[in-house]
């Protein structure tokens, strides 16, 4: 028996996962695969390098971030909570700060320095690292005594936390993803997460670099969810955290049809804009409107609604005063593509959910086979709460490691 415990993937996941099993004095230890030269390469770049870590988030919070998968993260989430990350990350050399919005960085302001404290203690505590292997195959245990075949290792038990697709420029290739399909496991077709949306209508390159602090867009589809939050203007669509955090699910609409519409509320409350005809009527509806938002955008928005810049509120029309509401507060985006996996932060899709046991994560279908992080389908929002999943879950793993 090569290791008690063999982990595909050198991540935040499988770092975590190494050291839990480590403490436990396994009796053939643990052993780490990576497919990279360098473990950790997308942790150490997460948070433009600067590494936001985790979100300070209950366990409420936390599960409502993943939507339907909330309930499946909580076990994980409970093993290690923010504050208990922060307690481990400190206690290996990478003590944290957190933000005024909640967001968990490095005091460092370093990802790359919370990687290499990670990888230096497990190394400390005896985990074997085998850098720059890709595992090729992948055979499960043909007893219940007999051992997991990896390449040209045995072990006890193996954890696939080899990650998703997103970011390929950093080394994500998608490759657990077929080993766990060889093993029999179901994959929701992955798609890009928290990644930029391209738009088919132009305007909004006529204000690329402009952000409104607090919009909503929603997807004109059925069992979808809202995004609130910060909007970027680009000069191909739109991108900001509201936009981020739609857009795992625009890219599986995309999946199955040419284009999606979005709706995009400017406002955070209703405009009563007959209200507005009687108490504002000799002002300009351009000059309330420039009181809104930046005047830059009040002008593209009145042409958008086919409004001459010189009407005041009351000479509007009922046909114009609808428009100004449709276009204050559903005004349709149309998406035609996203940044793809290259500029995701995340991968949407993965191994089901309905094949895992969520208190340990362990595969259904085959004995003593896990998976962590990423690999699973589920996402969450941008700021942390992801890096979050990958630790929490692979120290579940870790942390539940058998002889």
């Amino acid at each position: 028996m090569d290791a008690s415990l063999l982990i595909i993937g050198a991540g935040p996941a499988g770092l975590l996962a190494a050291l839990a099993a480590a403490r436990r004095n396994l009796r053939h230890g643990v052993l780490v695969l990576e497919r990279l030269l360098t473990p950790g390469v997308k942790l150490a770049a997460t948070g433009g390098t600067r590494g936001n870590l985790s979100h300070h988030a209950d366990e409420e919070e936390f599960a409502a971030a993943f939507g339907r998968a909330g309930r499946f993260t909580l076990p994980a989430f409970r093993a290690l909570p923010p504050a208990a990350l922060q307690e481990l990350l400190a206690a290996h050399g990478c003590p944290t700060v957190v933000d005024n919005t909640g967001r968990i960085y490095p005091r460092s302001q370093s990802a790359a320095q919370c990687r290499d404290a990670l990888y230096a203690a497990a190394q400390r505590v005896g985990v074997r690292f085998v850098l720059g292997h890709p595992v090729r195959t992948i055979r499960p245990p043909d007893s219940p005594t007999a051992p997991w075949r990896v390449d040209g290792w045995a072990a006890h038990s193996v954890l696939l936390a080899a990650g998703g697709q997103a970011a390929p420029q950093l080394g994500s290739d998608g490759s657990g993803f077929a080993l766990a399909r060889d093993l029999g496991y179901t994959i929701t077709p992955p798609a890009p997460a928290l990644t930029a949306l391209y738009t088919t209508e132009t305007w909004p390159a006529t204000h690329s670099g402009l952000s409104l602090p607090q919009v909503t867009l929603t997807i004109d589809a059925p069992r979808t969810t809202p995004s609130h939050g910060e909007i970027l203007f680009t000069h191909r669509g739109i991108s900001g955290p509201a936009a981020l955090n739609l857009a795992g699910q625009v890219a599986r609409l995309l999946l199955r049809q040419q284009t999606v519409t979005l709706r995009l509320n400017l406002l955070t409350s209703p405009v009563d804009v007959a209200r507005l005809r009687q108490t504002a009527g000799a002002s300009l509806v351009l000059t309330w409107l420039a009181q809104q938002v930046p005047r830059s955008l009040a002008h593209t928005l009145l042409q958008l609604a086919g409004i001459p810049e010189t009407t005041p509120f009351a000479r509007l029309t009922a046909q114009q005063q609808e428009r100004l509401r449709t276009t204050l507060h559903a005004l349709p985006l149309t998406v035609r593509a996203t940044g793809g996996f290259r500029e995701s932060m995340v991968t949407a899709g993965g191994v089901s959910l309905k094949q895992v046991i969520p208190d340990t994560l362990a595969g259904r279908l085959t004995p003593r086979l896990h998976f962590a992080g990423e690999i699973l389908d589920l996402a969450g929002p941008t700021g942390g709460w992801n890096l979050q999943w990958a630790f929490c879950s692979g120290h579940l793993v870790g942390s539940l490691a058998a002889e």
